[in-house]
Parts: C-alpha cells; structure tokens; sequence
C-alpha cells in the first residue's frame, strides 16, 4: 500500500501534525505540502490523506482546488480527511463544509487533529483578532497525538 499525504498549513499546526501523521504510518508513503507543490499526482498511491485547518470558517483554497482537479481519482482510492482547529466540537461541521458530499460518503476515516495558534506567524490584525477570541489558548499546542495514532490505525485497517 502507497500512501499520499497531503496538506496545506497557514501557520505550522497542520504541517507539524501532518508529519506526527507520516510517522505513525507503517507504509510506503509520501507526503506533499500543497503550497509549496501544486502539481500533486495521486494515480501512483493507493491512500490519500487530505488536510487542512480552518480559518474564518473556511479550509484553505489549495485543499478546495486539490479536491476539485483529483475528484474522480479521489473515488477510486481510500481516503482520509483531517483537520486541525479550535473548536473540537465543531470538526465534523466543518468536515462537512469543506469537502462535497459524495467524497466524504466515500472516505475510510476523518479525524480531528487537534489546534495550536501561533502568534509569531500571524500577521497583527489576526494576532489581535486571535488574543481576543482565544487568549486562554495561544502559546499552548494542543495537538492530539492519540487522535493521530487512532487515525493511523483506522486508515491503515488496524
């Protein structure tokens, strides 16, 4: 089994989780930051892990472009979806929100990997917008190891 990993990350929380993900997977595997390298060809794996995060309700455009350019490819393989945001509660919304109907009635697993802000990266009205909203939570990484390893076991049929 040949595993493709791909992601888009704003600030570092998705990338850093994405590459927790990689580790975890007891395959042959790639993995492919969709900002850095927009020419990602899917017909070589037989998984392909999507993810992304949620900024102003909203999964970044270049996870939305990858899906629209490799939908049909998408429903010949085993997917997987996760996301890294603040509001755990909220993850299967915004799942739902972010990807079309027949994919998700098509993915093996989806999972919730957690969040982190990052203010040294934000630029000053999104650090302000961000210590209004979620003072309590900057500085702290809340990436969820144990959903990562969950969510390998699930993609991989353990």
């Amino acid at each position: 089994m040949k595993t493709l990993i791909v992601y888009a990350s704003k600030h570092g929380c998705v990338e850093k989780a994405a590459n927790i993900l990689y580790d975890k997977l007891n395959t042959t595997k790639d993995i492919v930051n969709i900002k850095e390298n927009s020419k990602v060809y899917i017909t070589n794996f037989d998984t392909i892990i999507i993810g992304g995060s949620i900024y102003g309700g909203n999964i970044q455009t270049e996870i939305k472009q990858f899906v629209k350019n490799n939908f049909d490819g998408l429903l010949d393989k085993k997917v997987g979806l996760f996301l890294c945001c603040g509001m755990e509660k909220e993850y299967k919304k915004q799942i739902e929100k972010s990807f079309p109907k027949e994919l998700l009635d098509h993915v093996t697993t989806d999972g919730y990997f957690g969040y982190e802000f990052n203010v040294d990266k934000m630029g000053f009205i999104e650090k302000s917008l961000v210590k209004l909203i979620a003072k309590d939570k900057i500085g702290d990484s809340k990436i969820s190891i144990d959903n990562i390893q969950k969510f390998a076991d699930r993609i991989q049929g353990d």
